[in-house]
């Protein structure tokens, strides 16, 4: 009896004569039940901003380790964490993340579950991408479990419309305002779109400049700005959120209290965006009007 040729057999072999092609990132060496790296967003407040899913993530992990210095997390408690989790958090610095590349990261995982748990959700912050590269560079795979960030919550809080907000900025601590923060706010007023306006962090001292810091720049920066509307969002997502929609002119002197703060600076409203500001965020029919 003639045996038809083995298909499974032949095509292995005609893989093993082909000459390997180069991959710009490498395959797991080992299963990832025992190697891998799960990014958990802690949302917006702290600890209790952790989904099921990412406290699921986080206890059966070996070894979780969390950076608190992309986005200041005031009600986040390090021990009360720890508690809710079962297990030690290593918290990283911004020099073992950027500067070191999130070696302790890269080396845990070699031979481990890992969780990396970070403010907001994950890979918002330019150095969650850069690790995330790093890992599969060595053929370490990733997961994301999401969570809320300010991206996202503003338009909840606001009632301004996610589609109609363009290139979002960072306006810095340093005196004066970059010229490419006044040329994104001018060309997406242009457009009709809204601009959300990130205030810099220095997390070694826990401090982020304030809403009215911000207003009072844009407006010495650029007088033209006095008469356009801000929003101001201070603690979004906590239970003592404050938000507030006025003149950029009238923002400078308004104390908004605790930090974490973010600005917006609508475009053209639609007329929800509209009745939403006045309902939600204190907005007068004379601020509005220009803007409709």
């Amino acid at each position: 009896m003639v045996r038809a040729p083995n298909l499974r057999l032949s095509l292995l072999a005609r893989n093993n004569a082909s000459p390997a092609k180069k991959r710009p990132f490498s395959k797991p060496a080992h299963s990832s039940a025992v190697m891998s790296v799960t990014f958990v967003g802690l949302g917006l407040t702290g600890e209790n901003g952790l989904t099921v899913q990412g406290l699921e993530e986080a206890r059966k992990a070996d070894a979780v380790f969390a950076e608190f210095y992309t986005n200041l997390m005031p009600k986040v408690d390090v021990r009360k964490l720890e508690d809710l989790l079962g297990k030690k958090v290593v918290v990283l610095s911004r020099v073992q993340l950027e500067d070191e590349g999130g070696k302790q990261i890269v080396e845990a995982a070699l031979g481990k579950r890992v969780v990396f748990l970070v403010p907001g959700d994950p890979m918002i912050a330019t150095t969650h991408i850069s690790v995330r590269l790093e890992l599969a560079r060595r053929g370490i795979p990733s997961t994301i479990v999401h969570g809320p960030s300010i991206t996202s919550a503003v338009c909840g809080a606001t009632g301004l419309q996610s589609y109609k907000f363009g290139k979002s900025v960072t306006l810095p601590h340093e005196p004066g305002v970059p010229g490419s923060v006044l040329d994104t706010l001018r060309d997406n007023g242009k457009r009709g779109l809204h601009t959300l306006i990130l205030l810099d962090v220095r997390p070694e001292q826990s401090k982020q400049l304030t809403i009215d810091e911000a207003a009072a720049k844009l407006v010495v920066a650029d007088p033209g700005l006095q008469s356009s509307l801000g929003v101001g969002v201070a603690r979004i997502g906590s239970d003592d959120q404050f938000v507030l929609s006025r003149r950029l002119e009238t923002l400078r002197h308004q104390e908004f209290g605790k930090v974490p703060h973010s600005l917006v600076v609508p475009g053209r409203l639609h007329f929800m965006e509209a009745e939403s500001l006045k309902a939600f965020c204190g907005a007068s029919d004379e601020d509005l009007e220009a803007l409709r």
